[in-house]
């Protein structure tokens, strides 16, 4: 339930089409990520997008919170090819 009573807004997942709340979004797309190696040998996430295909990028290597990093970058992805607004 939203705030004053409201219903919350929810939203249906690109990748796999779950309804999720638009404020759990971003967190949502963190289970889409898979775990890789970068070119430096650091932890890194790639995903693959159901339109485009297996990214041939990794993101987050070497950063403190390299989840958060490729997060991100997947909402970059779908805004940037897709033309999906940031959550």
């Amino acid at each position: 339930m939203g705030l004053f009573g409201g219903k919350t807004k929810a939203t249906s997942c690109f990748f796999c089409s779950a309804d999720v709340e638009k404020s759990r979004l971003m967190a949502h797309y963190s289970v889409h990520l898979i775990e890789v190696e970068d070119n430096n040998g650091q932890q890194a996430y790639t995903f693959t997008c159901p339109r485009c295909g297996t990214m041939d990028q990794a993101w987050g290597g070497g950063r403190p919170n390299p989840l958060s990093n490729a997060t991100s970058a997947v909402a970059v992805h779908l805004m940037d090819r897709h033309s999906i607004p940031l959550p």
